[in-house]
Order: structure tokens, then sequence, then C-alpha cells
């Protein structure tokens, strides 16, 4: 064999062999655009001092399942001070789990800890801003890209405040 011929076998083989890695190495850092109508939930799982219920309604009768956390829980206590923030693990309203943001005495808001860049977990506000472990989007408590790969913006839910009572409205798979 001549010595053209091997080095063009044996790039070719290279070329071969790699492909694979290098489509998944950029196929992982591709921006996933958030999409709130998904259906493709997988089943979560509840943490025992949370509860979910059935019974959320408005002026028309429907009923809106909410995910209901009770923050005088110990896990959920910081939540009562004003620009406070927690990441939840996963749950029946999102699967990634929630980020919750206590931004006045009336409001706590809830957005998806699903990195709308790659799908990884981002965690709680620190200083105003959530970061993804994962390649470092940033957002803000309005759920907005600040920083990073990230183009578009958390999925939020809608919350209701009952005193200690916070539910968290999704919508069903």
């Amino acid at each position: 064999m001549k010595r053209r011929d091997f080095i063009q076998t044996t790039c070719k083989c290279a070329l071969l062999c790699a492909s694979p890695v290098l489509l998944s190495t950029l196929q992982s850092c591709e921006d996933v655009e958030a999409d709130s109508s998904s259906t493709d939930i997988i089943p979560p799982i509840d943490t025992p001092s949370d509860t979910t219920s059935t019974g959320g309604n408005d002026s028309g009768g429907n009923t809106t399942p909410f995910y209901a956390i009770d923050l005088s829980s110990t896990d959920y206590q910081s939540l009562q001070t004003v620009g406070n923030s927690i990441a939840t693990p996963s749950n029946t309203a999102d699967p990634s789990g929630l980020i919750l943001y206590r931004s006045s005495d009336t409001t706590v808001r809830a957005f998806s800890r699903y990195c709308t860049h790659a799908g990884g977990s981002v965690g709680s506000f620190v200083n105003g801003t959530a970061r993804c472990s994962s390649h470092g989007a940033q957002f803000d408590t309005s759920g907005n890209v600040v920083g990073g790969p990230a183009r578009s913006a958390l999925k939020e839910y809608l919350t209701s405040l009952d005193g200690t009572l916070l539910k968290v409205f999704y919508a069903e798979s």
C-alpha cells in the first residue's frame, strides 16, 4: 500500500469514527426554544411536604390544577422574606422543578428550572440572577435572559398567595 493511499484510508476511518461524537457535541449546545404548549412532560416525583390539588377556579366555574406549597414549612420559610428565592426539585407542576422568588409581600413568582438553552437545571436567584450550571445562561427575576447562550426567557407559572399557602397553576398534560 502506498503512503498516500494509507493516509487517505486512515483519514476516512478517523472521520467516520469521530462523526457521532462531533454531532452529539454540537447538538448538546443547540438553543432549545421554550414551548409553553408542550405536552411531552415526564411524570414528576413529589416531595412529601407538598400537596397537589385541583380546585383553583375562576368566575366561569372552570377548575385549574395547581401545585400547593405551604410557605410556613421549614423548607420554604425563607420565602417569607421579600427578595429571597429557592429552587425546588421535580414536582407535579414542572418535572424540572421550580424557581420560586418572593417579589413582594403579596407575590411569589414561579419559573421552570428548565434552561431554554440546552435543558440544563437553573438554580435559584442570587443577587437578582439565576444561573444554569450547564453552560452559564443567566436570567433575571422576571425570567428574561441577561447573559450566556440562552435566547428565550424561562417559562413562568401563574401563582396565587393566600397567607402562607402558595398555589402554582399549571396545565395538565
